[in-house]
């Protein structure tokens, strides 16, 4: 809105940033800077904070309408209440800073893009799948599914995949702009000096200072992620009080409905499909140097969640068992998002 790509001004510590010259540039795809536009457009007061809440309530929104191509009504509903406040999308959205707006804002383009592709309208559906990847860079391999799904029509094959590249130039301008370079994007960058700090950014750090950060995207850093995502604990002390990890926990804890859209086997087809698309953004992610931080739940989950959810919707049956889960999941997730909310997490 002011002509640059630098950013000045910021709190002496932020970490996340590239020095270049006297300029700082931050390493964030461009597409959730771009949504902010219309809002500070209207109120220049309006934060980022505001904006999160607002666009996290539409994501419940499209998710319901999602959902309602698969199941009744009262399914979609109850299940809509469970990706709203029974998952780490409660924490993203209430807090709505940098990290979490990111997936706020590419869980709602990548939603959208699952709706149009399902109504068959794969020219929208490409253009979402891109704006979806320009929130956060790990969606990408998530084409996989689209792939999958289009292969045997060639005609929608190309629709959806001419659309989705349609917005790869803003990518490359953007880092152009701030790099000189079409293929850097800084968080090279932002992770070297993550090496140079003392702090324990993952568990492996607080239970040894002298771990180092494995690398940048590195498959010594799978099994950290898969103990966050399944089955970290909170902390408990010596005095028995319990807390959320910040560095994560998993949804054996947070979401355990959610093991029902992990559970083998696949069937043929759509669900297939869908569990690997998840299965190729979470490799990303699972490759990444740190497995979150300051957060409640697994915050890369809401990568590929809405791959999850469909295959939760086509598995979910209502029984007993499985709406005690609902309701476990959204009890101890507003304990963990209050908790974390008041330690200023």
């Amino acid at each position: 809105m002011q002509g640059r790509v630098n950013l000045t001004d910021l709190p002496s510590f932020y970490q996340d940033t590239i020095t270049i010259g006297n300029k700082v540039y931050v390493p964030f795809p461009p597409a959730p800077a771009v949504v902010l536009i219309p809002f500070i457009t209207l109120n220049k007061f309006t934060t980022q904070q505001e904006v999160s809440v607002l666009l996290g309530s539409f994501d419940a929104v499209l998710v319901f309408y999602l959902l309602m191509k698969f199941i009744d009504r009262k399914k979609a509903f109850i299940l809509t209440i469970f990706f709203s406040f029974g998952t780490a999308f409660f924490w993203a959205s209430v807090v709505g800073t940098t990290w979490y707006f990111a997936h706020v804002v590419a869980l709602l383009f990548l939603v959208c893009s699952l709706i149009f592709h399902f109504d068959k309208k794969d020219v929208l559906s490409g253009i979402f799948f891109s704006l979806a990847v320009l929130s956060r860079y790990p969606i990408l391999l998530g084409a996989i599914f689209f792939a999958l799904q289009l292969w045997k029509d060639k005609k929608r094959f190309l629709k959806f995949f001419a659309a989705a590249a349609s917005l790869a130039p803003a990518h490359f301008i953007y880092a152009y702009l701030r790099f000189q370079s079409f293929f850097r994007t800084g968080y090279v960058e932002v992770y070297e000096s993550y090496l140079h700090t003392n702090y324990p950014y993952t568990i492996l750090q607080a239970i040894n200072p002298k771990y180092p950060l494995f690398g940048y995207l590195d498959l010594r850093n799978i099994p950290l992620h898969l103990f966050t995502f399944l089955i970290e604990p909170p902390i408990v002390t010596q005095t028995l009080n319990v807390y959320p990890s910040p560095y994560g926990m998993g949804i054996i804890f947070t979401t355990p409905l959610l093991f029902l859209a992990l559970r083998l086997p696949f069937k043929q087809g759509m669900e297939r499909n869908l569990f690997i698309g998840a299965l190729a953004i979470s490799i990303i992610d699972f490759l990444h140097y740190m497995q979150g931080w300051v957060q409640f739940g697994y915050r890369f989950v809401l990568d590929f969640l809405p791959f999850l959810l469909i295959i939760l919707s086509l598995r979910f049956k209502m029984t007993k068992a499985q709406m005690l889960l609902i309701v476990i999941s959204i009890l101890v997730t507003s304990w963990g998002v209050n908790f974390a909310i008041n330690a200023g997490w």
